[in-house]
């Protein structure tokens, strides 16, 4: 039996404090320094914005608003803090009075014994990397290769995504899932930043991917949706598609092709297209330098995350809101048709 989660409960209403890791490790330092750069608008239709009626639940629309204007923006360092003698136990860190969540399991008061004892371990999960695909792809794999050169790369246990066997085996990742055990030293990044050594670590899976031959080199893809994760429903999808096939698109099923099969369809890819969310991720290593994302927004949950990361390995960022109406939303495809060809011309301009 381990009590350390009713200890720490405990220590926490005697400290009256909310610790951060800071204060609870024995050292820190800089890894990648904060930097500033100027990043281009997301490209548009004047009407778009006006079509949005609430965002995604884990941004604001000021947050949305700065990321799809573009101008000078901030990227945080990449910060590295060692912890001595912490528990990692059912998907939460644990130093005295100081827990810090790492998936989404309740916190068990009471729980098996630890067995496992890592010497030196850094850690190659995150908190959002835990439920959501997409930051599984970009944050934790990318975390992965600095905890490898920090310490045994550790992740906190849970459900495989259905496609994370196989780009583990296509990047050469080789986690060590931990479900409880003890630490004698813990090292944790801070590195949610997009800087220089985020954008290198990018670089390095996309160079990995080079092993995949392109089956659609300076093509267009659509990446359809499927019926995982938060609904977003585009009622007028089969319409979509139809015009994108028209206009030389691929349409391309992630939840029905495997991880070879998806690097093929997307590998070197000009323009892909397709409605916000995780599956959109899988173009990230592997779609041409420079190319260019249009992501369809539900006017419910606007959410342009993946700006970030676009802006950081040089691609072009557009978006097209859909317009509400029951059972979820409809885009015009004329309008599609129009934020595609500004894509286009951007890119063709900056060849």
């Amino acid at each position: 039996m381990n009590i350390t989660p009713i200890k720490q409960q405990f220590l926490k209403v005697l400290s009256r404090t909310h610790k951060t890791l800071k204060d609870i490790s024995s050292k820190q330092w800089t890894i990648c320094s904060r930097e500033r750069e100027i990043v281009p608008p997301a490209i548009f239709l004047k009407n778009d914005l006006d079509k949005v009626k609430a965002v995604m639940e884990d941004t604001t629309i000021e947050q949305e608003l700065t990321r799809i204007h573009g101008g000078e923006v901030e990227h945080a360092a990449t910060v590295a803090y060692q912890i001595f003698d912490c528990e990692l136990l059912d998907g939460s860190l644990y130093k005295g009075s100081f827990r810090l969540p790492l998936t989404k399991q309740p916190k068990r008061l009471i729980g098996a014994n630890v067995n496992e004892f890592i010497s030196e371990g850094a850690l190659a999960g995150t908190y959002y990397g835990s439920f959501y695909f997409g930051h599984w792809l970009t944050d934790d794999l990318t975390l992965y290769l600095t905890a490898e050169l920090l310490g045994k790369p550790v992740t906190p246990a849970r459900s495989a995504y259905s496609h994370e066997i196989g780009y583990q085996e296509l990047l050469s990742i080789k986690p060590n899932p931990v479900t409880r055990a003890r630490f004698g030293s813990l090292i944790i990044c801070d590195d949610y930043g997009q800087n220089s050594l985020k954008k290198k670590r990018y670089e390095e899976f996309r160079t990995r991917l080079l092993k995949i031959p392109s089956a659609n080199p300076g093509g267009r893809v659509f990446i359809r949706r499927g019926q995982q994760g938060a609904a977003r429903s585009l009622v007028n999808s089969t319409v979509i598609e139809q015009v994108l096939q028209s206009e030389g698109f691929r349409i391309l099923d992630p939840e029905y092709s495997s991880v070879n099969e998806i690097v093929e369809a997307t590998r070197d890819a000009k323009i892909i297209v397709g409605v916000e969310g995780s599956h959109m991720l899988h173009c990230i290593y592997s779609i041409a330098q420079n190319g260019g994302i249009c992501i369809i927004q539900p006017p419910y949950r606007f959410n342009n995350v993946l700006k970030n990361y676009s802006d950081c390995l040089g691609m072009t960022y557009g978006f097209i809101t859909g317009h509400a109406c029951e059972n979820g939303f409809s885009i015009d495809p004329t309008e599609l048709l129009h934020v595609i060809d500004k894509i286009d011309k951007s890119l063709n301009a900056n060849v």
